[in-house]
């Protein structure tokens, strides 16, 4: 990372900010002129699909992992649908819909839609900002349509990134990606509004640091973390929020170590984390202190409140056990693990192979390489010292960037626990953050077969 005063970083820190904070801020006031005569149609279409099915329904009977939560669906629409251009600033900072407590969401937007009932509850905390794509969209296309589309778009952006890995050499890395992908059954994440955004952005994300003009200076790389903070705090509903974060940061580490570049050291990553939560949080405390101007209202005990319930709130058993069943809620959602008895024997056959695979097979075949080179220049393999092949062994090693791996593999698992009640109750999406620490188990593995190109 080039030396940079701190007055320096912080003007440019600042100005980063609040040019995306004015874009993204922009981009929701320009939705709410879609005339909401132009959407109608397909909210009505819309409500009515959401209406025939379940809110938390299972694509495959008693599989977790295929849960979809049309609830936050039938939420997020009503807010799309309340936006009012003729008072578009308190509209979007509001973020109201119409919400009856006896009513299931799905029934409140079916309502308000074809009633024109107002707006009568607040969902002031986030931004939001998928509503205002939402809110595009819906000009041409229902919500099935929405579904369909996130599907095309997910399957084109997946199999270029996966295709621009392999033409570049990267065989670790498309496999730890597409593991990772698999993992936390990408395939369902379309159905779902809510469960899409973030993994739409990881994507994007992976496409541009793939970029030959992606910046090679850290201090250029913080500011990207920065901006990817942001847009994932503007579009997500806090599912899986780290893993634009962790995965990008993940195959940074792994490039430059392919591209012979100088390993970031722990100061230089803990400085990009840092960013990314500046633009994560900041993007809270702005939406909150914007919401409090222009409503009139002090939001904070409001916000406070549900802080503390998703941090803490009781799910009514003891704290290590809660801990316990956190871990296994979202452990056992991961494929193939989550599909019974036949599900577990396959993840553990499958992390036997890898380990072996990265392990005891490539250790095996550098011994038989030694041997085999010594026999060539002694006709004997007598005069191989062990020394030798354990020093071959060990260079192919680096234990610092195993470490690098292994730190940002555990991550997820401590914001499992930071945010208990979330992921205790909300462990049917919020299991796929993992995707992290499998695509780092792949590139510990990996590290064996890894070849440092100049």
């Amino acid at each position: 990372m080039t030396n940079e005063s701190p007055v320096k970083a912080i003007l440019r820190l600042l100005l980063c900010f609040l040019i995306t904070a004015a874009l993204l801020l922009g981009f929701l006031l320009l939705s709410t002129l879609v005339p909401r005569e132009t959407i109608r149609p397909q909210m009505q279409r819309s409500a009515e699909f959401l209406c025939k099915g379940k809110l938390f329904g299972e694509v495959l009977p008693g599989v977790d992992s295929s849960r979809i939560d049309r609830y936050a669906d039938s939420i997020l629409l009503g807010i799309a649908w309340q936006y009012d251009s003729r008072n578009a600033l308190r509209s979007v900072m509001e973020s109201s819909y119409f919400h009856l407590v006896y009513q299931n969401e799905n029934e409140n937007l079916r309502d308000a839609v074809e009633q024109d009932y107002p707006p009568n509850h607040q969902y002031l905390r986030y931004w939001h900002g998928s509503a205002g794509v939402v809110r595009i969209l819906m000009a041409v296309l229902t919500l099935p349509q929405i579904y369909i589309f996130h599907a095309i778009v997910f399957s084109l952006l997946l199999l270029g990134l996966i295709y621009r890995l392999l033409r570049r050499g990267e065989l670790i890395g498309a496999a730890a990606f597409l593991t990772g992908m698999i993992g936390i059954s990408l395939w369902f994440v379309p159905l779902s509004l809510e469960y899409t955004w973030v993994f739409l952005i990881l994507l994007i994300q992976m496409h541009l640091i793939l970029l030959p003009s992606f910046p090679k200076d850290w201090s250029c790389r913080c500011l990207f973390f920065l901006i990817s903070g942001m847009v994932t705090n503007y579009l997500d509903f806090l599912t899986c929020e780290t893993v634009t974060l962790l995965v990008p940061l993940l195959f940074l580490i792994y490039l430059d170590h392919r591209l012979g570049r100088k390993m970031a050291g722990w100061r230089t990553l803990t400085k990009t984390v840092v960013y990314w939560l500046i633009g994560y949080g900041g993007m809270f405390l702005l939406k909150w202190g914007l919401a409090g101007v222009v409503m009139g209202e002090n939001p904070l005990p409001y916000v406070a409140e549900h802080v503390s319930e998703r941090v803490a709130g009781s799910v009514g058993v003891g704290f290590f056990r809660e801990w316990l069943d956190i871990l296994l809620r979202n452990i056992t959602c991961l494929f193939p693990l989550n599909y019974g008895t036949a599900g577990i024997i396959a993840g553990v056959l499958l992390i036997l192979a890898a380990v072996y695979f990265g392990f005891v097979h490539h250790r095996v075949s550098i011994q038989g390489k030694t041997h085999a080179d010594s026999s060539d220049a002694d006709n004997s393999i007598d005069d191989v010292s062990p020394e030798s092949e354990e020093s071959l062994h060990r260079k192919e090693l680096n234990k610092g960037l195993i470490a690098r791996y292994a730190v940002i593999a555990l991550i997820p698992y401590l914001r499992f626990l930071a945010m208990a009640n979330h992921s205790y109750l909300h462990y049917f999406f919020t299991y796929r953050a993992q995707c992290t620490s499998l695509i780092a188990l792949v590139l510990i593995v990996g590290c064996y077969r890894h070849r440092t190109v100049q």
